[in-house]
């Protein structure tokens, strides 16, 4: 393993990235998906969402650009009757001749300016594609394009401002049970639990966020010979003897969108890409890598997408059930109170691994669509001052994701096995309920 350095430039409050390079051009429109996906992954760091609502952020605006664009293409079926409550969406005018790339686009554009922040970093981005796609065709088609995509986001918008999410934020504080075995608050923080409601959101393709349950965590116990205590020693011992490559891989799946630090009277917030962003840059990756075409591309973004948002619904029931104690927390009472681990602890209870999930939900996902020995070479950390890794496959990908979680001290074994073991079934259940493809 060749050695390397990391350099860490902290800023007050936010630490602001230079956007993602958007990779190499391609003659098949799938360029404009990949720029999409990644410009709103800046944004997303930006603004600071956690990762269950990012998944939603992303789900919705890849949903838009499919739904707008799958008219253009044969062989693709409407997000319609596949898709928990989906509405029934405006049809392109018979006999007109559209653009389907700026319809994409413009649905991007159009559901990023409802639900993120800082949406107007995207301007610089649109005005190119508009540009590029306008430049040889009839304003007429440009247009009516465009007026097509912003109805299929009026709609969509319509329907996702019912999904709970509002009424989620409204909600009084969260009292999170307490007692033995229970989860409390986590240094250096001590934040209060995060999104502690996400389970309460309409599923896109369960019956309930509780269809898919976790085997329960070993019985809470403090006597040394049990096996909830013989896992806080694994996690313990593991993080005392890393090796230097079981540092970088925990570092390099960290995926801590709002890291916190602590200097006096002062906080310090460094920001990185999400579990979930860093999943679906390898949809891209993966994509670019197969020379998968505009909507070939556009399904993978969007099935995944679907994943990320339903696999966070799952693991947050799963979370806020068990409401189990960190590792952090057993071990500072009773093993050693001078104990660190790693990576920085999140702000919920432990009990499934939502990395462990979510990465299983996606390679199983991309496994389906893409190949079982698909490798590829993972740079989404660059940026952040990591190298390169490369992998034999998307589950090979998803398992060293979770492994890395115990490795870096905020997981227990069972939590990591439990979740990648749940998200390898999800995935195949998404696969198989939603079908957008159905060429031959």
């Amino acid at each position: 393993m060749k050695t390397f350095r990391v350099t860490v430039v902290f800023v007050w409050c936010i630490m602001a990235f230079s956007a993602i390079s958007y990779g190499q051009k391609s003659d098949n429109g799938a360029q404009y998906i990949h720029d999409w996906n990644r410009m709103i992954t800046d944004i997303i760091m930006k603004d600071g969402f956690s990762p269950p609502v990012i998944s939603r952020i992303y789900s919705y605006c890849n949903m838009a650009a499919y739904q707008a664009a799958y008219h253009g293409f044969s062989g693709y079926r409407s997000l319609e009757g596949q898709i928990n409550g989906f509405p029934t969406m405006p049809q392109p005018e018979s006999g007109k001749e559209y653009k389907w790339e700026i319809c994409a686009v413009e649905a991007y554009r159009a559901v990023v300016n409802n639900l993120l922040y800082r949406a107007n970093y995207s301007d610089s981005l649109y005005a190119a594609h508009i540009a590029q796609l306008s430049a040889q065709t009839n304003p007429e088609i440009v247009d009516r394009s465009k007026k097509y995509a912003q109805d299929i986001a009026k709609e969509l918008r319509i329907w996702y401002k019912n999904d709970g999410h509002i009424r989620n934020q409204g909600r009084s504080r969260y009292v999170f049970p307490r007692g033995a075995g229970k989860w409390e608050p986590t240094p250096p923080a001590f934040a209060d639990p995060l999104d502690p409601f996400f389970n309460t959101m309409r599923p896109f393709t369960m019956d309930s966020a509780s269809q898919f349950r976790a085997a329960p965590p070993f019985p809470y116990s403090e006597d040394p010979k049990s096996s909830f205590y013989q896992q806080n020693i694994e996690v313990y011992i593991f993080a005392k003897t890393l090796t230097k490559e079981q540092k970088e891989i925990s570092l390099f799946w960290d995926c801590n969108p709002i890291k916190t630090w602590h200097q006096g009277h002062f906080v310090f917030n460094t920001q990185m890409i999400s579990p979930g962003g860093h999943w679906l840059n390898i949809v891209g990756i993966a994509s670019q890598k197969l020379q998968k075409s505009m909507m070939e591309s556009l399904e993978a973004y969007t099935l995944v997408s679907i994943g990320l948002y339903d696999g966070f619904l799952s693991c947050w029931n799963e979370k806020y059930d068990y409401n189990l104690v960190r590792p952090i927390t057993f071990i500072h009472k009773f093993i050693d109170p001078d104990w660190e681990p790693l990576l920085q602890t999140p702000p919920f209870p432990e009990h499934t691994s939502g990395h462990s999930t979510i990465s299983a939900i996606s390679a199983q996902i991309l496994t389906n669509l893409y190949g079982k020995n698909v490798s590829f070479d993972d740079d989404t950390e660059v940026r952040f001052g990591y190298p390169v890794r490369s992998f034999p496959s998307f589950l090979d990908a998803a398992l060293e994701a979770s492994v890395s979680r115990i490795w870096g001290g905020i997981h227990y074994p069972l939590a990591c096995n439990e979740g990648n073991r749940l998200g390898k079934i999800m995935g195949n259940h998404i696969t198989k309920k939603i079908i957008l493809s159905v060429k031959k």
